[in-house]
């Protein structure tokens, strides 16, 4: 349900009076945010993905990367090589796919039709949804049992391991830095540059509340997912750790697709006026 003005204005700092505490600019901010999901379906959908993706993929990363690490230091001693990976590889992954999605944006900018801007960016959104799956997918494949399972007995084992972990920095990462841009530029669309001005003259307080919420979210379950894996570190078989672990691959894999969902099923059949 859309949040009432009065409720709105109840906590709205007055321009024209001295700084407001922190608290009060915070709660003014939140209920901005939740305006904003009841008015505009499509940012609705958007965050519903924005948030189930957070959730999974700190689900996912708290149960998997403290016991793959572990088991690459001990079992395969390669767990420098892992992190040395990362930190060389991902610059490169974030300079290519800023370099393409910045060309796919700038192209979408010639169309006058914000329409056909709109309709380009959510199939994108989707192609976004399926790196992301992937990710996940090649993240669950580090998680112990599962590795040993499949790949344990192999002599090259861990080499299997460094590169499903690089080709799940690659495949994550990627998507993650062309969502990034290409939600930035439906909301600045929907949002910023729609017909409800009460939004759009809060722009960037929602983005940044946004972007707060996950923030605290996700670290709230990626350390409360590691202190539970803590206590199932030589259980990792058990239901509960496989329960964790599929939990958030699911999450993960699912969450991007939300929007494109919605705008096939439903959004693309009406006309909204925002």
């Amino acid at each position: 349900m859309p949040m009432s003005e009065t409720a709105l204005k109840a906590v709205a700092p007055d321009p024209q009076s001295a700084p407001q505490p922190l608290w009060r600019d915070v709660l003014h901010k939140t209920a901005l945010w939740f305006h904003a999901m009841g008015l505009s379906p499509y940012y609705r959908y958007g965050e519903i993905g924005n948030l189930l993706y957070t959730l999974g993929k700190s689900i996912l990363e708290g149960a998997v990367l403290y016991t793959m690490f572990s088991m690459a230091q001990t079992e395969f001693k390669v767990a420098a090589v892992l992190g040395v990976l990362t930190k060389y590889f991902y610059p490169g992954i974030t300079f290519i796919s800023n370099v393409k999605i910045s060309s796919f944006v700038d192209y979408l900018e010639r169309f006058a039709d914000t329409n056909s801007q709109v309709r380009h960016l959510i199939r994108a959104m989707a192609l976004v949804g399926g790196g992301q799956a992937l990710g996940a997918v090649l993240l669950l494949l580090c998680y112990p049992p599962l590795f040993n399972e499949l790949f344990g007995t192999m002599a090259a084992g861990r080499y299997v391991l460094i590169v499903l972990y690089l080709m799940h920095h690659i495949c994550d990462g990627s998507a993650q830095v062309a969502e990034g841009r290409i939600w930035f530029k439906l909301i600045e669309i929907k949002l910023r540059n729609g017909q409800l001005s009460h939004i759009s003259d809060n722009f960037w307080g929602i983005h940044a509340m946004s972007q707060n919420i996950q923030m605290i979210l996700g670290l709230v379950l990626l350390w409360a997912t590691t202190l539970t894996t803590g206590l199932f570190q030589d259980q990792l078989g058990h239901g509960v750790m496989w329960g964790i672990v599929l939990c958030g691959t699911l999450m993960t894999g699912i969450a991007k697709f939300s929007l494109p969902l919605a705008w096939k099923l439903v959004l693309r059949h009406k006309d909204y006026e925002e």
